[in-house]
């Protein structure tokens, strides 16, 4: 594990020699561009949270990475995460996103954190229908949540569900 938080640091670099590292901590930096990183094969969590990152890319090569924390950024498209496969936690909350997409092939997804963002369509949601696994989502401080069947139209949509926000689903 290597936490490298709350050190100003604007540019990852110097990962080539870290690869055997599993998790990566950098929260709280001044990080705008996630790079460097593909030498880390065997990392399976990273989280790049409160950082000024704008766009998902440059996890190619992170096959094995089952945990994402990318809250508290500046993204604004669910993209690049098409060979991370393994992912079962996607946290991407507080970002500028209004659409989801891109999700439909992390089959594996258990817990994705999309609260705060600007999602306003119901029909958005069918991007995660083939996460058989999800039991885990936030939703809250969206503009769907003003809906009045807001937890009733998310367990119709996601029958995975066991957990919408803070609350469990009694059965």
């Amino acid at each position: 594990m290597l936490e490298l938080g709350s050190n100003h640091i604007r540019v990852i670099e110097n990962m080539d020699a870290l690869s055997s590292l599993q998790s990566l901590f950098l929260g709280t930096n001044k990080t705008a561009k996630l790079q460097n990183l593909k030498s880390l094969h065997n990392l399976t969590v990273l989280s790049i949270q409160s950082n000024w990152i704008t766009k998902i890319e440059g996890l190619q090569n992170l096959v094995n990475l089952k945990e994402l924390y990318l809250s508290h950024n500046v993204i604004e498209v669910i993209e690049g995460l098409e060979n991370d496969k393994k992912l079962t936690t996607l946290d991407a909350a507080a970002n500028r996103v209004k659409k989801i997409e891109d999700i439909s092939r992390l089959t594996e997804l258990q817990e994705f954190w999309m609260n705060d963002f600007q999602i306003d369509n119901w029909s958005d949601h069918d991007e995660l229908k083939n996460a058989q696994s999800l039991e885990t989502v936030y939703l809250e401080q969206n503009p769907l949540q003003k809906d009045l069947q807001y937890r009733r139209k998310i367990m119709l949509v996601l029958p995975s569900v066991r957990q919408i926000d803070a609350t469990f689903i009694c059965f």
